[in-house]
Protein backbone atom coordinates (compact mmCIF):
# COMPACT_ATOMS: atom_id res chain seq x y z
CA UNK A 1 0.00 0.00 0.00
CA UNK A 2 1.58 3.32 -1.04
CA UNK A 3 1.93 6.22 1.55
CA UNK A 4 -0.09 8.66 -0.78
CA UNK A 5 -3.45 6.35 0.29
CA UNK A 6 -2.86 6.41 3.58
CA UNK A 7 -2.45 10.90 3.42
CA UNK A 8 -5.53 10.24 1.34
CA UNK A 9 -7.51 8.57 4.13
CA UNK A 10 -5.92 10.77 6.75
CA UNK A 11 -7.51 13.97 4.63
CA UNK A 12 -10.48 12.11 4.73
CA UNK A 13 -11.16 12.02 8.25
CA UNK A 14 -9.86 15.51 8.97
CA UNK A 15 -12.49 16.45 6.59
CA UNK A 16 -15.36 14.47 8.92
CA UNK A 17 -15.96 18.05 10.78
CA UNK A 18 -17.76 19.76 7.63
CA UNK A 19 -19.32 16.15 6.52
CA UNK A 20 -21.05 15.89 9.33
CA UNK A 21 -22.38 19.23 9.93
CA UNK A 22 -23.65 18.82 6.34
CA UNK A 23 -25.90 15.66 7.54
CA UNK A 24 -23.79 13.03 5.91
CA UNK A 25 -24.83 9.01 6.95
CA UNK A 26 -23.00 5.84 6.85
CA UNK A 27 -2.99 1.33 30.96
CA UNK A 28 1.06 1.63 32.11
CA UNK A 29 2.55 2.79 28.94
CA UNK A 30 6.00 4.71 28.83
CA UNK A 31 5.38 7.55 26.72
CA UNK A 32 7.65 9.48 24.84
CA UNK A 33 7.74 13.38 24.22
CA UNK A 34 7.90 14.69 20.29
CA UNK A 35 10.22 17.40 19.88
CA UNK A 36 9.41 19.80 17.56
CA UNK A 37 11.73 20.53 15.15
CA UNK A 38 11.93 23.87 12.72
CA UNK A 39 12.46 21.88 9.52
CA UNK A 40 11.32 18.47 10.04
CA UNK A 41 11.63 15.56 7.64
CA UNK A 42 10.05 12.86 6.50
CA UNK A 43 11.36 9.17 7.57
CA UNK A 44 10.05 6.17 5.77
CA UNK A 45 9.19 3.18 7.72
CA UNK A 46 10.65 0.69 7.75
CA UNK A 47 13.74 1.84 6.27
CA UNK A 48 15.03 4.18 9.06
CA UNK A 49 18.63 4.66 7.68
CA UNK A 50 16.49 6.64 5.02
CA UNK A 51 15.78 9.29 7.42
CA UNK A 52 16.73 12.65 7.17
CA UNK A 53 19.88 14.38 9.65
CA UNK A 54 16.93 16.42 11.36
CA UNK A 55 15.07 12.78 11.77
CA UNK A 56 18.37 11.27 13.12
CA UNK A 57 18.70 13.59 15.80
CA UNK A 58 15.61 12.39 17.19
CA UNK A 59 15.21 9.12 19.90
CA UNK A 60 15.90 6.34 18.04
CA UNK A 61 12.65 4.69 16.97
CA UNK A 62 10.81 7.90 17.53
CA UNK A 63 8.20 9.73 16.00
CA UNK A 64 8.88 11.91 12.60
CA UNK A 65 7.07 14.27 10.46
CA UNK A 66 6.30 14.72 7.54
CA UNK A 67 4.47 17.77 5.23
CA UNK A 68 1.33 17.10 3.42
CA UNK A 69 -1.03 19.15 1.53
CA UNK A 70 -4.78 18.21 2.81
CA UNK A 71 -7.51 17.28 0.07
CA UNK A 72 -10.47 19.54 -0.27
CA UNK A 73 -12.98 16.82 0.67
CA UNK A 74 -16.58 17.67 1.31
CA UNK A 75 -18.76 14.47 2.30
CA UNK A 76 -18.14 11.22 3.74
CA UNK A 77 -16.68 8.60 1.79
CA UNK A 78 -18.88 6.22 0.56
CA UNK A 79 -18.14 3.06 2.68
CA UNK A 80 -17.38 5.21 5.96
CA UNK A 81 -18.94 5.52 9.43
CA UNK A 82 -19.54 9.27 9.79
CA UNK A 83 -21.65 10.21 13.19
CA UNK A 84 -21.84 14.18 14.18
CA UNK A 85 -24.74 12.76 17.08
CA UNK A 86 -27.24 14.89 15.42
CA UNK A 87 -29.88 11.68 14.95
CA UNK A 88 -33.06 11.93 16.41
CA UNK A 89 -32.07 9.33 18.43
CA UNK A 90 -27.66 10.17 18.78
CA UNK A 91 -25.69 7.35 18.84
CA UNK A 92 -28.71 4.87 17.68
CA UNK A 93 -26.31 3.57 14.31
CA UNK A 94 -23.66 2.07 17.29
CA UNK A 95 -23.34 -1.20 17.64
CA UNK A 96 -23.55 -1.40 21.50
CA UNK A 97 -22.65 1.23 24.44
CA UNK A 98 -20.58 0.14 27.06
CA UNK A 99 -20.96 1.33 30.81
CA UNK A 100 -18.78 0.14 33.26
CA UNK A 101 -18.98 2.77 36.76
CA UNK A 102 -19.64 5.23 34.12
CA UNK A 103 -22.49 6.98 31.86
CA UNK A 104 -22.71 7.99 28.10
CA UNK A 105 -25.00 10.63 26.88
CA UNK A 106 -25.32 13.52 24.08
CA UNK A 107 -25.22 17.00 25.43
CA UNK A 108 -24.08 20.53 24.02
CA UNK A 109 -21.97 21.92 23.03
CA UNK A 110 -21.17 20.38 19.58
CA UNK A 111 -17.28 20.94 18.41
CA UNK A 112 -18.80 22.02 14.90
CA UNK A 113 -22.29 23.28 13.80
CA UNK A 114 -24.98 20.56 16.02
CA UNK A 115 -26.17 20.91 19.23
CA UNK A 116 -25.01 17.32 20.55
CA UNK A 117 -21.74 15.82 21.53
CA UNK A 118 -21.07 12.02 22.82
CA UNK A 119 -19.97 12.79 26.84
CA UNK A 120 -18.91 10.49 28.53
CA UNK A 121 -18.13 10.04 32.14
CA UNK A 122 -16.45 8.01 34.50
CA UNK A 123 -15.84 7.53 38.49
CA UNK A 124 -12.81 5.99 38.57
CA UNK A 125 -9.94 3.01 37.66
CA UNK A 126 -11.41 1.08 35.78
CA UNK A 127 -14.15 1.84 34.74
CA UNK A 128 -15.32 3.23 31.37
CA UNK A 129 -18.02 4.67 29.22
CA UNK A 130 -18.09 4.60 25.23
CA UNK A 131 -20.21 3.24 22.16
CA UNK A 132 -18.88 0.49 20.09
CA UNK A 133 -19.45 -0.11 16.24
CA UNK A 134 -18.31 -3.78 14.81
CA UNK A 135 -16.52 -3.30 11.87
CA UNK A 136 -15.24 -5.77 9.43
CA UNK A 137 -13.03 -8.94 9.92
CA UNK A 138 -9.63 -8.27 9.12
CA UNK A 139 -6.51 -10.09 7.42
CA UNK A 140 -2.90 -9.45 7.80
CA UNK A 141 -2.86 -6.42 5.23
CA UNK A 142 -5.41 -3.55 5.81
CA UNK A 143 -5.61 0.21 6.04
CA UNK A 144 -8.13 2.04 8.44
CA UNK A 145 -9.14 5.21 9.89
CA UNK A 146 -10.00 6.79 12.77
CA UNK A 147 -10.90 10.64 13.79
CA UNK A 148 -12.66 12.63 15.41
CA UNK A 149 -13.00 15.93 18.05
CA UNK A 150 -12.21 14.97 21.50
CA UNK A 151 -12.54 17.64 24.31
CA UNK A 152 -11.85 17.05 28.61
CA UNK A 153 -13.23 18.69 31.19
CA UNK A 154 -10.00 18.15 33.00
CA UNK A 155 -6.39 16.78 33.19
CA UNK A 156 -6.41 13.12 34.69
CA UNK A 157 -4.95 12.38 37.68
CA UNK A 158 -2.94 9.26 35.84
CA UNK A 159 -4.31 8.45 32.27
CA UNK A 160 -7.77 8.71 30.22
CA UNK A 161 -8.05 5.95 27.50
CA UNK A 162 -10.41 7.67 24.89
CA UNK A 163 -11.46 6.76 21.57
CA UNK A 164 -9.55 4.01 19.51
CA UNK A 165 -9.28 0.80 16.88
CA UNK A 166 -9.42 -2.48 18.71
CA UNK A 167 -9.15 -5.99 16.98
CA UNK A 168 -10.74 -8.69 18.48
CA UNK A 169 -9.01 -11.73 17.81
CA UNK A 170 -10.28 -15.24 17.61
CA UNK A 171 -8.74 -16.71 20.38
CA UNK A 172 -9.65 -13.55 22.62
CA UNK A 173 -6.91 -11.03 23.08
CA UNK A 174 -8.03 -7.58 22.02
CA UNK A 175 -4.90 -5.93 20.26
CA UNK A 176 -5.93 -1.47 20.28
CA UNK A 177 -4.39 1.43 18.59
CA UNK A 178 -5.93 5.25 19.71
CA UNK A 179 -5.74 8.19 22.02
CA UNK A 180 -5.23 8.86 25.72
CA UNK A 181 -4.56 11.55 27.79
CA UNK A 182 -2.03 11.97 30.24
CA UNK A 183 -1.63 15.18 32.47
CA UNK A 184 1.59 16.17 30.14
CA UNK A 185 -1.01 16.18 26.87
CA UNK A 186 -2.53 13.61 24.43
CA UNK A 187 -0.87 10.66 23.37
CA UNK A 188 -1.01 7.47 20.92
CA UNK A 189 -1.16 4.87 22.37
CA UNK A 190 -0.44 1.08 20.72
CA UNK A 191 -1.50 -1.75 23.13
CA UNK A 192 -0.41 -5.28 22.66
CA UNK A 193 -3.06 -7.85 23.12
CA UNK A 194 -2.06 -10.59 20.70
CA UNK A 195 1.56 -10.93 21.19
CA UNK A 196 4.13 -10.89 23.68
CA UNK A 197 7.87 -10.55 24.44
CA UNK A 198 10.77 -8.86 21.70
CA UNK A 199 8.20 -9.17 18.90
CA UNK A 200 5.70 -6.86 20.53
CA UNK A 201 6.07 -3.22 22.17
CA UNK A 202 3.13 -1.49 23.57
CA UNK A 203 4.06 1.90 23.23
CA UNK A 204 2.50 5.56 24.14
CA UNK A 205 3.77 8.52 22.03
CA UNK A 206 2.64 11.80 23.26
CA UNK A 207 1.69 13.72 19.71
CA UNK A 208 -0.16 17.17 21.22
CA UNK A 209 -0.82 19.39 24.26
CA UNK A 210 -4.06 19.53 25.89
CA UNK A 211 -5.89 21.94 27.24
CA UNK A 212 -9.45 21.20 29.14
CA UNK A 213 -12.46 22.88 27.90
CA UNK A 214 -11.12 22.88 24.23
CA UNK A 215 -11.73 20.78 21.10
CA UNK A 216 -9.02 18.90 19.61
CA UNK A 217 -9.47 17.09 16.29
CA UNK A 218 -7.47 13.90 15.74
CA UNK A 219 -6.98 11.72 13.25
CA UNK A 220 -5.00 8.28 13.01
CA UNK A 221 -4.67 6.45 10.19
CA UNK A 222 -2.84 2.67 10.30
CA UNK A 223 -1.28 0.65 7.44
CA UNK A 224 -0.43 -3.00 8.25
CA UNK A 225 1.81 -5.36 6.11
CA UNK A 226 1.60 -8.07 7.32
CA UNK A 227 5.14 -8.73 8.25
CA UNK A 228 6.26 -11.57 11.25
CA UNK A 229 8.67 -9.03 12.30
CA UNK A 230 8.12 -5.24 13.24
CA UNK A 231 8.01 -2.89 12.53
CA UNK A 232 4.42 -4.22 10.97
CA UNK A 233 3.30 -1.28 9.37
CA UNK A 234 2.91 2.46 9.66
CA UNK A 235 0.44 4.61 11.58
CA UNK A 236 -0.24 8.26 10.60
CA UNK A 237 -1.14 10.90 13.18
CA UNK A 238 -2.61 14.54 12.35
CA UNK A 239 -3.86 17.10 15.15
CA UNK A 240 -5.98 19.67 14.24
CA UNK A 241 -5.01 19.44 10.49
CA UNK A 242 -1.26 19.91 11.17
CA UNK A 243 1.65 18.47 9.69
CA UNK A 244 1.64 14.58 9.88
CA UNK A 245 3.40 12.54 12.11
CA UNK A 246 4.61 8.81 11.10
CA UNK A 247 5.14 6.10 13.85
CA UNK A 248 6.14 2.90 13.39
CA UNK A 249 3.31 -0.18 14.32
CA UNK A 250 4.65 -1.99 16.78
CA UNK A 251 1.93 -4.43 18.09
CA UNK A 252 -0.33 -6.99 15.90
CA UNK A 253 -3.80 -6.03 14.91
CA UNK A 254 -4.23 -9.08 12.64
CA UNK A 255 -6.87 -11.53 12.25
CA UNK A 256 -9.68 -10.53 13.98
CA UNK A 257 -12.77 -8.65 13.74
CA UNK A 258 -12.48 -4.28 13.59
CA UNK A 259 -13.92 -2.09 16.01
CA UNK A 260 -14.08 1.48 16.68
CA UNK A 261 -14.86 2.89 20.39
CA UNK A 262 -15.47 6.29 21.01
CA UNK A 263 -15.71 7.73 24.35
CA UNK A 264 -13.94 7.07 27.68
CA UNK A 265 -12.54 3.65 27.21
CA UNK A 266 -9.77 3.20 30.47
CA UNK A 267 -11.44 5.49 33.48
CA UNK A 268 -8.40 7.30 35.04
CA UNK A 269 -7.83 6.94 39.00
CA UNK A 270 -10.00 9.68 39.54
CA UNK A 271 -13.19 10.68 38.07
CA UNK A 272 -13.74 12.35 34.47
CA UNK A 273 -15.71 13.47 31.83
CA UNK A 274 -14.84 13.49 28.18
CA UNK A 275 -16.68 14.79 25.17
CA UNK A 276 -16.21 13.30 21.85
CA UNK A 277 -17.97 14.12 17.94
CA UNK A 278 -17.75 14.08 14.37
CA UNK A 279 -16.41 10.58 14.27
CA UNK A 280 -15.29 9.03 11.21
CA UNK A 281 -14.25 5.20 11.08
CA UNK A 282 -13.29 3.25 8.16
CA UNK A 283 -11.26 0.17 6.88
CA UNK A 284 -10.69 -1.45 3.64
Amino acid sequence: MRRGLLVTLASLAAACTQACAEGSSPEGLESTRIIALSDPGHASLPDVDEASPADKAREPDGPSFAKTVPFAITSCKKGAFCDDFEDATPGSRWTSSIAADGVVDFIGPSSSFGVHALRATTHGAGASAYLSLAGAPLGTQWVGVLGFSLRVDSLPTTVLGGPEIAVLGSGGAVTRVGFSVLPTGIALHQHAGACSGASCTSRSDVVAGVKPGEWTHLVVAIETTGTTAPPYGRIEVTVDGGELLLLPLTVTPFDGKAEARAGITVGDSAPATARVDDVIFYTH
